[in-house]
């Protein structure tokens, strides 16, 4: 059953309050009566839709989780053997939607759970797309997935923070070769 129009109205209004003011303040801390005056709403109806600012919060990464997901499959990712550009892309579909926003959140520890969700949503993918073509005890390719996946994430939170000035192909082409060749390919050869 679609959502009354009225209830998707106010909603809107109170996520893009919470996001500008998210945008505006170095503080993680929002308080239900900054969204209400930006939103130019009352508390009273805030707290019709949500609980708290953290509320609003949660919601909007459940809707990013499920919006990832469709992309990872629109980039045909669950087809492929864990192919890095595919989540590079995957993931740049997701922030280009607004991606002063994302860099933000990027920054802000407070948010790393959602970072942590995509990064166990791709480790599942991996173990799931690699688990039959592998000979190791489960919790060993676990730790595998655990560390490459982590790696990957982490770097490209740093890309997408701009703690470095590489572009996303060459971020691509990096992360693929210290995949495949580790610490081997910077040492001397013997």
């Amino acid at each position: 059953m679609a959502q009354d129009r009225r209830i998707t109205k106010t909603k809107t209004a109170i996520q893009g309050a919470f996001f500008s003011i998210l945008k505006d303040n170095k503080s993680s801390k929002i308080t239900v009566t900054e969204i209400a005056n930006r939103a130019n709403i009352d508390r009273k109806t805030f707290y019709l839709h949500y609980d708290s600012p953290e509320a609003v919060m949660k919601e909007f990464y459940k809707n990013l989780i499920n919006d990832f997901l469709l992309i990872l499959e629109k980039n045909d990712f669950f087809d492929r053997s864990f192919d890095v550009l595919a989540l590079f892309q995957s993931l740049n579909a997701l922030v280009q939607r607004d991606i002063d926003l994302y860099r933000h959140i990027a920054k802000m520890p407070s948010y790393a759970f959602f970072w942590e969700e995509i990064k166990d949503i791709v480790k599942s993918v991996a173990i799931e797309t690699l688990s039959n073509g592998v000979d190791m005890p489960k919790d060993e390719f676990e730790l595998y997935a655990e560390f490459y996946v982590a790696g990957i994430i982490a770097a490209y939170l740093k890309w997408l923070r701009n703690d470095v000035n590489l572009t996303e192909t060459e971020v691509v082409n990096i992360l693929g070769m210290a995949s495949f060749y580790g610490f081997q390919k910077l040492l001397p050869p013997k």
